[in-house]
């Protein structure tokens, strides 16, 4: 009797569309898991708001951008946990006190902003940079 196999090679192109699926869904899952864990109802934390962030990949390096206008560059802090999630933390600060107020779309208060970094990023050569409100963090992706 014969056995038929159906045969795995590196030339079809559905292994890409396979590889890339399978580290989407790692990713999600591993910041889906960092979210629940870390915000919970978010009744604990305080946190209030999250900066918009753009991540992207350019000339070897993994680039995130925060916009966090307001905010002086040593009051935020940025980590990388051994997981491999980087996390920005920092306080927006009402200092104009008691008002009346009658237009308030910004975000006061403390945040913090965790995303899952590709496990092609070089966590032990992280820089980060701050100008016009903009915290920049580059990390060299490792081939």
């Amino acid at each position: 009797m014969a056995t038929l196999m159906r045969r795995s090679t590196d030339l079809s192109p559905w292994c890409e569309v396979d590889r890339a699926f399978n580290e989407l869904a790692r990713q999600v899952l591993r910041d889906l898991t960092s979210w629940l864990s870390e915000w919970g109802d978010g009744s604990k934390t305080g946190r209030s708001w999250l900066p918009p962030v753009d991540m992207f990949r350019k000339d070897g390096q993994l680039i995130l951008r925060f916009d966090v206008p307001g905010i002086a560059p040593n009051s935020l802090e940025v980590t990388v946990s051994e997981e491999g999630v980087l996390t920005v933390r920092g306080e927006r600060k009402w200092d104009e006190g008691e008002v009346d107020a009658l237009c308030c779309e910004r975000f006061y208060g403390q945040f913090e902003r965790a995303i899952a970094l590709p496990d092609s990023a070089d966590t032990e050569h992280i820089e980060a940079t701050y100008k016009d409100g903009v915290l920049e963090v580059r990390l060299p992706l490792q081939e």
